[in-house]
C-alpha cells in the first residue's frame, strides 16, 4: 500500500514537472508573479478577516478610574486597548458582555448606555434611580447625535429635568439644555448651524421652544441663544463692514474697465465711499377732487343761520276814532334788519405716501475714487545687443541708465469711463499714469545638480533595459544553436554508419533515413531550414 502511495506521488511530481517545463522562462516568471500576489492577497484577506475588533466599553472621568477599571480586566483576563490619555477602554467584542457585567458589578458606568440599562432593575431600583439612569440615556443620545455633524468634534450635554410631581405647574416647566461643543478646525460652522442643534434638542426634549437652551464651544463663544440687540461697537464695526464691501465693489469695477483697455500692465485704486447710515421716514399727503364734475370736495358738514326783523306804527284796529291829539307824530319811518350765516366742510381726495429711506446708501456726489496705473515697457538684452546700443557700456550700466519712470498724459476718457462705472462725478475722480521699464536678460543656459542626476538616471535606467533585452535575445540564440547542433551531430553520425554500408544494403538504410525522419520531424525540419539559409545566404 505505501509503495503504490509513493509510485503514486512520484508519477504525479512527474506529470507536474513535466507540465512546468512546457513553459517558457518568460511564462514561467509571469505564473511565479501572479502567484505571489494571489498568496500576498489572500494573506491581508485572512489578516482582515481575522483581525480583533473593539468596542469601547468605558469612559473615565479621572485617572483612579481609569485605574480601577484596568486592574478589573487584568484580574478577569479580559483582552482590552486603552487610549493615549489613560482614560478610554476598548475590549474584544467576543468579551463585551463580560466587561460590562464586571465593570456593572463594581458600580462602574460603561460606555453606550441604551435605554434597557434604563429600563432594566432590581427590586431595589427606585423611581428615583430609573429617572436618574433616563436622564443619562438622554445626555447620551443627544451626545452621540451632535458629534455626528461634521463640523463638531466632540459634545457633551447637561440636562436639568423638572421633578415631576403631579402639579401642572410641573408639568408645564420645560427641560433646560446646555451643550458644550468642541469644534474641529478648518470645517465651516455658523448660527444656523448652532440654531439647527437647538431646535433638535428642544425636539427631543419635548419643549415647545427653544429658549432654555445655551450652546457653547471650548473657546468660550455664545452660539445659541443669538443675541438680537447690538451693541454700539457691533453697530459701527456692521458699518465698516458695509463701507469695506462697498469701496471694494467699486475698485473692482474701475480695475475691469481699465484693464479692458489693454493700456495699462497694473492698476491701484483706492475709493473714499461716503454713505448714509441715518434713518429717515417721509410722509406725503396728496389731496385732489374726487371727479371731474367737482371743483371741490364731497360736502361733509354745513351750517346755515339765517335772520329778518322789521319795525313801524300802526293804528287800533277798528273804527275807533282817534280824539284830538294837541302833538306832531311822525308816521313815515320803520326798521329793517336782516343776517345770514354759512358753514361748510368738504371732503377732497387725499392720498398718504409713507416712505422709509434705506441706510447704508452710497452718496456718489460726497464719495471720491483715485487710480494710479502703470505701463511697461519692454527692453531685451539680446536686442539691445543687435542695435549695438551696449557698445563701450556694460548691460547693467544701460540698465541704470534708462530705468527711469516716465509720468503719462492721462486721456480725459479714461477719467469719463472711471466716471461712469461707478457713478462718481468726475470732478471726485483722479487718474495717474506712468511707464515703466522692465528690462529682460539673457537667459543662461545652466545645469544643475539635479538635472545631472534626473539624466544619469535615465541614462542607467536604458542601459539596464538594453542589457535584459540583449541577453535575453542571446540566450535565445544560444539555446536555437545548440538544438541545431544536437540536429547536425545526430544526422552526421547517421551518415557516417550509412556511408559503411555496402551499395546492396541501401534499403536497409533508406529504412533507417525514414524512421528517424518520422521520428524526428522537428529536427529535419529545423536541419533543412539552416541547409537552405547557407544556401541562399
Amino acid at each position: 500500500m505505501v509503495d503504490k502511495v509513493l509510485d503514486f506521488g512520484k508519477k504525479l511530481l512527474e506529470r507536474i514537472k513535466e507540465w512546468w517545463n512546457k513553459f517558457q522562462p518568460k511564462q514561467k516568471t509571469l505564473i511565479i508573479g501572479i502567484g505571489v500576489v494571489i498568496l500576498l492577497a489572500i494573506a491581508i484577506l485572512v489578516a482582515v478577516l481575522t483581525k480583533k475588533q473593539y468596542i469601547e466599553i468605558a469612559n473615565c472621568e479621572s485617572t483612579k478610574e481609569a485605574a480601577a477599571v484596568r486592574d478589573l480586566l487584568d484580574g478577569q483576563g479580559i483582552t482590552y486597548n486603552v487610549s493615549s490619555d489613560g482614560l478610554n477602554f476598548e475590549v474584544v467584542k467576543e468579551q463585551e458582555s463580560d466587561a460590562r457585567l464586571l465593570l456593572g458589578s463594581n458600580n462602574i458606568p460603561t460606555a453606550g448606555y441604551t435605554i434597557d440599562d434604563v429600563l432594566n432593575g432590581s427590586f431595589s431600583t427606585t423611581e428615583a434611580d430609573k429617572q436618574k439612569r433616563y436622564k443619562l440615556f438622554i445626555e447620551g443620545q443627544i451626545e452621540e447625535d451632535v458629534k455626528s455633524m461634521k463640523a463638531v468634534q466632540t459634545a457633551s450635554c447637561q440636562l436639568t429635568i423638572p421633578n415631576d410631581n403631579g402639579t401642572l405647574i410641573a408639568q408645564n416647566r420645560e427641560t433646560y439644555a446646555g451643550i458644550f461643543l468642541t469644534l474641529k478646525e478648518g470645517v465651516p460652522f455658523d448660527e444656523e448651524n448652532a440654531a439647527a442643534i437647538a431646535r433638535y434638542v428642544a425636539t427631543a426634549l419635548g419643549n415647545d421652544t427653544t429658549d432654555n437652551i445655551t450652546i457653547t464651544d471650548d473657546d468660550g463663544r455664545i452660539w445659541f441663544p443669538i443675541e438680537q440687540s447690538y451693541s454700539t461697537i457691533e453697530k459701527a464695526d456692521n458699518m465698516m463692514m458695509l463701507k469695506q464691501e462697498a469701496e471694494s465693489l467699486i475698485k473692482n469695477e474701475v480695475r475691469q474697465v481699465l484693464f479692458g483697455t489693454n493700456e495699462f500692465n497694473q492698476i491701484e485704486v483706492a475709493a473714499n465711499i461716503s454713505m448714509d447710515f441715518s434713518q429717515k421716514e417721509i410722509t406725503q399727503h396728496n389731496y385732489s377732487t374726487p371727479d371731474d364734475q367737482h371743483d371741490q370736495g364731497l360736502l361733509a358738514h354745513e351750517e346755515v343761520y339765517q335772520s329778518s326783523a322789521t319795525d313801524g306804527l300802526s293804528g287800533v284796529p277798528g273804527t275807533d276814532s282817534n280824539s284830538e291829539t294837541d302833538y306832531m307824530i311822525n308816521e313815515s319811518g320803520g326798521t329793517n334788519s336782516s343776517s345770514y350765516e354759512r358753514k361748510s366742510d368738504y371732503l377732497p381726495n387725499e392720498e398718504i405716501i409713507k416712505t422709509t429711506a434705506a441706510t447704508g446708501t452710497i452718496v456718489y456726489n460726497d464719495s471720491s475714487v483715485s487710480v494710479a496705473a502703470v505701463r511697461y515697457r519692454v527692453i531685451r538684452e539680446e536686442d539691445v545687443r543687435l542695435q549695438g546700443l551696449l557698445d563701450g557700456i556694460s548691460w547693467e550700466e544701460y540698465k541704470l541708465a534708462n530705468n527711469e519712470r516716465v509720468k503719462l498724459a492721462v486721456d480725459e476718457d479714461l477719467v469719463s469711463m472711471v466716471a461712469n462705472a461707478t457713478g462718481i462725478p468726475t470732478r471726485n475722480v483722479s487718474l495717474v499714469a506712468y511707464e515703466e521699464v522692465q528690462f529682460i536678460d539673457t537667459i543662461q543656459s545652466s545645469v544643475e545638480l539635479k538635472d545631472i542626476v534626473q539624466i544619469a538616471l535615465i541614462v542607467i535606467i536604458l542601459t539596464l533595459l538594453a542589457f535584459v533585452v540583449i541577453m535575453s535575445l542571446r540566450t535565445k540564440k544560444e539555446v536555437e544553436e545548440e538544438e541545431e547542433l544536437a540536429v547536425e551531430d545526430l544526422l552526421q553520425s547517421n551518415v557516417d554508419e550509412l556511408a559503411g554500408i555496402e551499395t546492396e544494403q541501401k534499403s536497409e538504410a533508406r529504412k533507417l533515413i525514414e524512421s528517424f525522419v518520422e521520428e524526428n520531424p522537428e529536427a529535419v525540419a529545423t536541419l533543412l531550414r539552416n541547409w537552405l539559409d547557407e544556401d541562399w545566404g
